[in-house]
Order: C-alpha cells, then structure tokens, then sequence
C-alpha cells in the first residue's frame, strides 16, 4: 500500500490555500467567476488551486496520477484512473464554491490520495482557519493530535443531519412521510460537514452542532467524498451506497449515506424510504 507523509501533505495544502485561495476570499472581480453547467460556478481559485496542488502533488509522489474536480469538468474519462495501478491523487480545490463566491468562510479544501479504486488517505482543510482533518487507512482520523471518533448512535427522532438537495425536495413533496424524523440541514460543504461528523469540540473553530448522519440521493463524486467518507470509517462510522455496497471512488453517479453505526445506518435508510424510491442498482 502506497504511503505517503501526512504532514507534508497538509504543509503543502496550507502554502497552496495561502498562495492561490486565500488572496481571492471577499476579492474576486468580475472576470474571476465562470460557469460550469447552469449556475455552478468556479473561479480563478479553484482553477490556480487545482493546478498548483497537481503539480506539488504529482512530484510528491512520482508515477502517481490527478483526477481534479475541474480538470473532470471537461474529461470524465479521467474516472478510469481509480481502475489501473497507479496511485491517484484526488483534489477539490475549492469545496463550497458558492460560499466562496458569497464571502462565506464555509468553504474549505479536500484531497484524497487512492489506489486500485481504494481511498487511503484524506485532508480536508479550512483556510480561514489553518485547521486540518487527517487520515490514513488503518490509523485512525486525526485532528489537533487528537484521534477523532464518530458520535455515539442515537434513536432516529434524536439524530441531527445533512441531506442532499434532491432528498430534501422529495422529503418535502411527500404525503407519506414517517411523522418521526430526526433534525436536518441542507447540504452545502462536504469540507464543512464531514468534520461535523466526528469532532467532539465546534468544528474547525465554529459553534455548530455536531451531526449523526449525511445523505446524498444520486451523487457521491470522489473529490467531495473520498477523504471524508474514510474519515468518518477510521472514526468508527458506517458507511454505504442505496444498496449497501461500499464505497469506491470511481462510482460517482449513486448516492451514500453515512452514520454511526450499521443500526443507525438502516434506521435512516428505512426513513429515507418512507418518502421517496431509493435507486438499488448494483455498484459493480
């Protein structure tokens, strides 16, 4: 299994962020925000971000590959790399792009390091901050020298939150929910929400109340998910596609959830199926 050096890793995030991020916070002009599809923006940072980190990353570890969110924007093929031998570097430059754009400090940035479509390793770092969530396969989550663990599980009634966009939308049109139903939020920042997971202090330095689940319907793409889902496993969660399958980053258009324990686990997705037809394709 490929290894790298955690710390240096997070060392050169936090120049990146410094250097290509942080100058354009509440600083953007007019040119620096272009359109993806419809309204998704992204800026001269995710774009300078992205190639900075590529480049530092790649000659960190040589042989290794990039799959980037906004290089992926214009080659899906670039999925195909999780399926071959070489270790894959997976970034998101700017996670939470619209808060960004918005001058919210609820943007952060993730990567992920994989390979033979298997996550194993993840940071997920807060530039306003200069916090920094780590992890490695088979040595735990870590946050300030402190190994981080999952919230104990609750009754469905007692868990708090995040769900997707589109189960929100199904959750609010439907005649025939189950009347008892946990607290959520509306998704935002995997960045901002994976930590929420699993600290047991205000995340990255913001009161917020700490979360027992995230659900997406239909998308878990790698550089949302990839870090924060081996976080919250090495934290002691449980996590799963619709169908129960696990997770692997190649596998981006099926939905995930992700709770304290396998229990819980089927006690939101019995909830979720109360209000909408979960898909149950196969993740082969």
């Amino acid at each position: 299994m490929t290894r790298v050096d955690i710390n240096r890793v997070s060392k050169i995030i936090q120049e990146v962020a410094e250097e290509h991020i942080l100058p354009h916070f509440r600083n953007l002009k007019a040119g620096d925000i272009a359109y993806k599809i419809g309204d998704d923006p992204v800026t001269i940072a995710d774009k300078n971000a992205e190639s900075a980190l590529s480049a530092r990353l790649l000659d960190l570890l040589p042989g290794s590959k990039v799959v980037g969110e906004e290089a992926f924007a214009s080659n899906r093929s670039l999925l195909e790399l999780f399926l071959g031998e070489s270790p894959v570097w997976i970034i998101d430059p700017v996670d939470g792009t619209r808060n960004f754009v918005r001058g919210s400090s609820e943007f952060g940035v993730i990567v992920a390091l994989a390979e033979q479509n298997q996550t194993l390793a993840g940071w997920i770092y807060d530039p306003t901050s200069k916090d920094v969530v780590t992890v490695e396969k088979g040595a735990g989550t870590w946050f300030n020298g402190q190994r981080l663990r999952v919230l104990p599980p609750v009754e469905l009634p007692e868990m708090r939150g995040f769900l997707g966009d589109r189960l929100l939308d199904f959750k609010n049109k439907s005649s025939v929910i189950n009347k008892i139903e946990p607290v959520f939020e509306v998704m935002r920042a995997g960045s901002h929400e994976y930590p929420r997971l699993l600290l047991n202090q205000p995340h990255f330095g913001k009161e917020a109340p700490q979360i027992h689940f995230r659900a997406s319907y239909m998308y878990a793409t790698p550089w949302d998910e990839a870090a924060g889902v081996l976080m919250h496993q090495e934290a002691g969660g449980y996590s799963a596609y619709w169908n129960g399958e696990a997770y692997r980053p190649s596998l981006m258009d099926r939905g995930i959830a992700l709770a304290p324990n396998k229990d819980s686990w089927f006690e939101l997705r019995n909830w979720v199926q109360s209000f909408c037809e979960l898909p149950t394709e196969s993740a082969a």
